[in-house]
């Protein structure tokens, strides 16, 4: 199932030089050489934000990280570094600037309370001395964005299990169950609607004819959309088993079904489903964040085939200035794979280039330095397989 893509990289170049990571976050960029930054003879202090990079938390798929690069100039110092958003502070720490040391990196991880309609905004608090304030902050809006899955659930009557299930999901979701006056459930709105979870909640209690099934059967195969069926202890076994199929199961009794050890997965490709039968689930759901309905979805949401995607780290790129690329799977990766990129032109290989690994923010970084314009491509390999190119046109 293909849900919500996270991996995209979104680079605000604010059209100075170098980037270098701190010590104590990304060993990773020690690695590299360090760049030559050109300073004013007379030794004016000035702190400036040079790239503020934003890219998805591999860990958990509901944080971003923002991170900045701070170039320093003659600073010595204690500085705040503020991260807002919608003028309402979301995350601020203290930098203490040293004289010998150019370059800074301050990385900050949010979830929740953002409005991406609204602009952030790095600044950073001015040093004794410091005269020009101007390039101390900087306002942007961020193309990578923290989206929910989508998700129905469909109960068949409301229960115990219904409102914990509703409360346990951190998801856009819709809930159809039957109306308080008429007893009947309108799901007019669920078939024209792509959900990437169907959670059926004591669903169905009554027999469902094959016409509905067949359209229940097309829409979750052609809209890829994952199916998480939660049985009651009540329901009625002839009304369920035309469901079996859709987790794999081929179930003639019950004493068949009660065989099954609380919760049965199922995938085949990229469609996955699972039947929860628990007959503590509702202590299960109400009593532990790390219950049987969030490991299923947190099951359902990872990719089974691991991909990798690389960007360049600026939507322009000069002769004069280094070209950043940054790259993450779909997958935290345990070890660091052995990357190499090359530069190219159409005829030839130009440069080739170690792909580094930060095992902290779990992305792969590297750069080049060209001294021609015109345009080129960065193939990535793994091994011998091409794993991504990247375009470039160099001015």
């Amino acid at each position: 199932m293909k849900v919500v893509h996270f991996f995209v990289l979104a680079i605000i170049s604010l059209l100075f030089f170098g980037c270098q990571k701190s010590e104590e976050s990304y060993q990773g960029f020690e690695q590299e050489k360090p760049d030559e930054i050109m300073v004013d003879s007379e030794k004016i202090t000035d702190i400036f934000i040079n790239n503020i990079i934003i890219y998805p938390n591999q860990y958990d798929k509901n944080s971003i990280y923002i991170d900045t690069e701070i170039i320093n100039n003659h600073g010595d110092g204690l500085s705040q570094v503020a991260l807002t958003n919608a003028k309402r502070i979301l995350a601020s720490n203290e930098i203490q600037f040293n004289k010998s040391k150019k370059k800074y990196f301050q990385s900050f991880l949010v979830s929740e309370s953002i409005d991406f309609d609204q602009e952030f905004e790095i600044s950073i608090s001015a040093l004794d001395g410091e005269v020009d304030i101007k390039n101390n902050r900087y306002s942007f809006f961020s193309n990578v964005k923290i989206e929910k899955p989508k998700v129905a659930v469909i109960s068949g009557s409301l229960n115990f299990n219904s409102n914990q299930i509703i409360r346990s999901i951190n998801a856009d979701y819709e809930h159809y169950y039957p109306s308080f006056i008429s007893g009947e459930i309108d799901i007019t709105n669920f078939w024209f609607n792509k959900y990437d979870i169907i959670i059926l909640d004591n669903f169905p209690i009554n027999p469902i004819s094959d016409k509905w099934l067949k359209l229940f059967l097309k829409k979750i195969y052609s809209e890829q959309s994952s199916v998480i069926m939660i049985l009651n202890q009540s329901q009625n076994f002839d009304n369920i088993n035309s469901f079996f199929p859709i987790f794999g199961l081929s179930l003639k009794t019950e004493d068949e079904l009660k065989s099954i050890n609380k919760i049965h997965k199922f995938q085949k490709n990229e469609f996955k489903s699972t039947l929860i039968s628990h007959e503590n689930f509702y202590v299960n759901i109400r009593n532990s964040k790390k219950n049987l309905l969030n490991e299923t979805i947190e099951w359902i949401l990872s990719d089974s085939d691991i991909k990798y995607s690389f960007f360049k780290a600026r939507s322009n790129s000069n002769t004069d200035e280094p070209i950043f690329f940054y790259g993450y799977s779909s997958s935290v990766d345990e070890g660091i794979k052995n990357f190499i990129a090359t530069f190219e032109d159409k005829d030839s290989i130009i440069k080739k280039t170690q792909v580094l690994y930060n095992p902290v923010t779990g992305y792969y970084f590297g750069q080049f330095d060209i001294e021609n314009p015109g345009n080129y491509k960065i193939n990535i390999f793994n091994k011998e397989t091409i794993v991504d190119t990247i375009n470039i046109n160099i001015m």
